[in-house]
Order: structure tokens, then C-alpha cells, then sequence
């Protein structure tokens, strides 16, 4: 098709499962007027039902530019997806919790772009061959580092740094938008990406491939391929796209990860009339007549002042009995207290015996792998401590030379690389053994190498990629 205007995009995406995921929750969407990455939570049901919806409802876009109310329109057909994202769990139940990241760029009128972003996806912008982030994670970190209790290089080692404060979708709140114009210069790259490679791959080499590699279908394979040799423990996708000038003959838009591979899940929660459940049950009120009990009477004092028949006076009835009555209803409602005090403290102990085995189970069954005195070790349990208590303890010191493997890898194994799982940590260990081998039989500087010293497999060429793993188009 034809774009008009001054500018038009020439864009490329890939996307990649990674070395650990079982499943492809990312997804993604390059087209001359649309860039579009939404990452599904990862431990949630459904998330990637829940960026398969975004993406389809939002590829929408890239049909025109968006023209003087592109922002308008971004927000409100996110909102939109976030309504598809609900009815969805309202017709399957078991997807309750899913939700998405979202960072998407429309074109707009002008050398504009709107931006909408929420989450921890990123963008960026190279220009003047500078890489300038156009983003700001929504994450738990993030708000950390914002106020000053921890510096950014601690965020990036930090064992909450994947804790999203704000998504898309089922999550009990409205979706919270950072909404932007912004503007474009012929010649610049966008760049957006989940945080599968902004995670495992270090921002100078990104930047060194959006620099050197002209091809955007290349640089995102190339980046893909940054982050499986840094580990690859995420779904991946990277969106690029290069700024052109004039009107530019295009090919159509596409898809990549969930959205493509799952094409059932865009019809989720797209009929309007399906609701979520939502609890109607009214509360119990008193029937009609009744007298609310703070104004019942408690008891009625009948002794009276009156004559006898045979014309005396009969004393006043005291109230010796009632208050009796009263005392001894007040030492059972103390010894009931004393009851319920004793029922509560044993409610809290069991509940803290049982958050304690849980604490324990959970912590046992964790992993991570860090440097301990030049070798690549593997540690049972959490990088952390409970006061004077360690929560971890060496499992493993293996033959692996940290000094053999590149800087980066060095790094995150000096604030360690946590594992869910025993399986987990061999494989990490497994590519950092890859590498290490790979780079101790090879010269120069193995951080500055290419795809040949990538400790991990990188995804096949574009002559033969498998849809099912990377699909890429380009503007021409």
C-alpha cells in the first residue's frame, strides 16, 4: 500500500521464545504507521492470551495515520483492549490475573509520533548516533531508584527488579497511560523491545548493533541474539523501525509471538456483550418493621410508686437482681473474651507455622549462579539475608573460569542470576560453560566478537527462519 505524508516507516520485528520459557507470551507488530510490542505477564494465566488481544485489536491502527487525534485514538483502543482482556476472563474463568505490557507508536500528523506506554517494555530512539530511552519502566525497582533509595546499577541485580506496578488487564484497576507526542527526525531508529533483551543483553552492545547494522530485520536479529548469548531466560521481541522521508511504497504490516502463533486468542473477549462475573450479592438488611438493636430497649424497670388496695404505700422495686443478672452476664462475656484471645493467639501460630513451612518450601526451592572466587558456582536458595541468617548455601563450585566469559555475563554474575528451578540453573550454567569454552579457544576481545562466539544458538537466517519462531517484514 501507499502512505502519504513527510514520513513513513521501513520496520522489522522478531521474536524469539528464549532458552528456558516453555511458551511464547511476548508479542509484537511492525508496519508503516504502527510500532508495537506487549510482553505478557510471565506467571500469570493467560498472558499470552492477554498480548495476543492487545496486538490484534491494535494492529488496527497501522490501516491510516493517525492523524491531529492519533494520541486520542492510541489511548482509546488500549482501553479497548484492556475491555477484550476482562471479557475474556469473564468467558474463561481460569485466565483470571492475565495482563500485558504495552508500549506502542502511531504516526501522526507531521514529523510526530504518539507514544503510549505501560510496564516494563522499553523504547528508544537512536539519533545522531545516540540511544535515547523514550520510556520510564512502571516497575517496583523503578520507584526505588526514582526516590533515591537505590542507585540504578543496584536495580539491575536487584531480586524484585521483575515486579511490574502497573499492566494492562485483569488486575483490579484501570490502566494508568504514560501518553506523549512526540517528534521524529528523517533518520532515526525506534527501537522497542520487552525486557527479554533489555535484561540479558548490555545497552552498549544494543547499541553498537542499532549503529552498525542497517538492515532492520538484521539488527533485530542480531539483538535477539545478544540476549540468548547473555542467557536467554525470557521471550524476547524486538520491534525496529527507521524514520523515512516522503511518501514511500510499503508492504504490509505483521505480527510476531503469541498474536502469531496463537491467532484463536485475538476472538477472545471481543464480543461486546460478554461481562466479567461480577459478586451482586447485596448485603443483608433488616426486614421491614424490625428495630435496629442500638435502640432496642435493654430492660424496663416496672417497680412503680402506687397504693395498695387496702391504701398503703408499696416501696420502690430495686434493682438489686437485675444488676446481678448483669454482673454475671458480664463475667461470662470476660470469659468468653478470654476464650476468643486464646482461640486467636492459637489461629496466629498455626498460621505462622504454616507461612513458615511454606517461606521455607519456597526458599529450598529456589536457585542462583554467581561468582564465588573466580569460578562459577550454584547456590541453593535466595541471594539475601533474614538478619544474621543466611537464606542460601553453596550447592555446587564448578571448573567454569569467570574471567573466560565477557564482561557482561561477569557482571550479572557478580550480583548473581536466580533460577526458579534446579533444571534452570544447569542450563544457565550449561551456556556460561558454552562460552567459557568458546571464548578461551578463540583471540581478541570476546565481547566485541560476533555471532560465531554466542555462547548460545542463535536463531536461523531470514532465508529459513521457522514462522513459528521469527517472522520479519520490511518496508521497502
Amino acid at each position: 500500500m501507499t502512505t502519504g505524508g513527510t514520513i513513513t516507516l521501513r520496520s522489522a520485528a522478531r521474536s524469539h521464545t528464549g532458552l528456558v520459557r516453555k511458551n511464547n507470551q511476548d508479542s509484537g507488530y511492525a508496519g508503516p504507521n504502527l510500532l508495537l510490542i506487549a510482553d505478557g505477564m510471565g506467571g500469570h494465566a493467560g498472558g499470552d492470551v492477554a498480548s495476543a488481544i492487545t496486538v490484534s485489536r491494535l494492529a488496527e491502527l497501522d490501516r491510516e495515520p493517525g492523524g491531529e487525534d492519533a494520541l486520542e485514538l492510541l489511548r482509546t483502543s488500549i482501553l479497548e483492549a484492556n475491555d477484550r482482556i476482562c471479557r475474556g476472563v469473564g468467558e474463561q474463568p481460569e485466565l483470571a490475573g492475565m495482563g500485558t505490557t504495552v508500549t506502542a507508536v502511531l504516526r501522526a500528523t507531521g514529523n510526530r509520533f504518539a507514544l503510549a506506554h505501560i510496564g516494563d517494555s522499553r523504547g528508544y530512539v537512536l539519533r545522531d548516533d545516540k540511544l535515547q530511552p523514550i520510556t520510564h519502566d512502571h516497575t517496583f525497582v523503578q520507584m526505588l531508584v526514582d526516590e533515591g533509595r537505590i542507585t540504578p546499577e543496584e536495580a539491575e541485580t536487584h531480586p524484585q527488579r521483575s515486579v511490574v506496578m502497573k499492566v494492562l488487564g485483569d488486575v483490579g484497576a484501570s490502566p494508568d497511560l504514560d501518553l506523549s507526542l512526540r517528534e521524529a527526525q528523517v533518520g532515526d531508529r525506534w527501537m522497542l523491545c520487552s525486557d527479554g533483551l533489555t535484561g540479558f543483553a548490555d545497552i552498549d552492545d544494543i547499541t553498537r548493533v542499532l549503529k552498525e547494522v542497517a538492515d532492520p530485520d538484521e539488527a533485530c536479529r542480531q539483538l535477539i541474539d545478544l540476549a540468548l548469548a547473555g542467557g536467554g531466560a525470557d521471550n524476547v521481541t524486538v520491534v525496529v523501525g527507521d524514520v523515512l522521508e516522503g511518501e514511500v511504497e510499503t508492504t504490509e504490516g505483521v505480527s510476531v509471538g503469541s498474536v502469531h502463533l496463537n491467532p484463536r486468542y485475538a476472538a477472545i473477549g471481543a464480543n461486546p456483550d460478554t461481562e466479567a462475573a461480577v459478586d451482586t450479592e447485596a448485603h443483608e438488611t433488616f426486614p421491614d418493621g424490625d428495630v435496629s438493636a442500638d435502640t432496642a430497649p435493654i430492660h424496663t424497670l416496672d417497680g412503680e410508686d402506687r397504693e395498695a388496695r387496702d391504701g398503703t404505700t408499696q416501696p420502690l422495686r430495686t434493682n438489686t437482681a437485675a444488676e446481678a443478672e448483669e454482673e454475671a452476664d458480664l463475667d461470662d462475656e470476660v470469659e468468653k473474651r478470654s476464650y476468643l484471645g486464646w482461640i486467636i493467639t492459637a489461629i496466629v501460630i498455626v498460621a505462622l507455622a504454616v507461612g513458615g513451612f511454606f517461606a521455607f518450601n519456597y526458599v529450598s526451592h529456589q536457585y542462583y549462579v554467581a561468582d564465588d572466587d573466580g569460578k562459577v558456582s550454584l547456590y541453593r536458595g535466595l541471594d539475601t539475608t533474614l538478619g544474621p541468617i543466611e537464606l542460601s548455601r553453596l550447592v555446587d563450585t564448578t571448573d567454569i573460569d569467570v574471567g573466560n566469559l565477557n564482561s557482561y555475563s561477569q557482571d550479572r554474575l557478580r550480583g548473581s542470576i536466580p533460577a526458579g528451578s534446579r533444571d534452570e540453573a544447569d542450563r544457565i550454567i550449561d551456556n556460561l560453560r558454552k562460552e567459557s569454552d568458546r571464548s578461551s579457544g578463540m583471540s581478541g576481545d570476546v565481547e566485541d566478537s560476533t555471532s560465531p562466539s554466542d555462547p548460545a544458538p542463535s536463531p536461523p537466517d531470514s532465508k529459513s527462519a521457522d514462522p513459528s519462531d521469527a517472522i520479519t517484514r520490511e518496508s521497502q
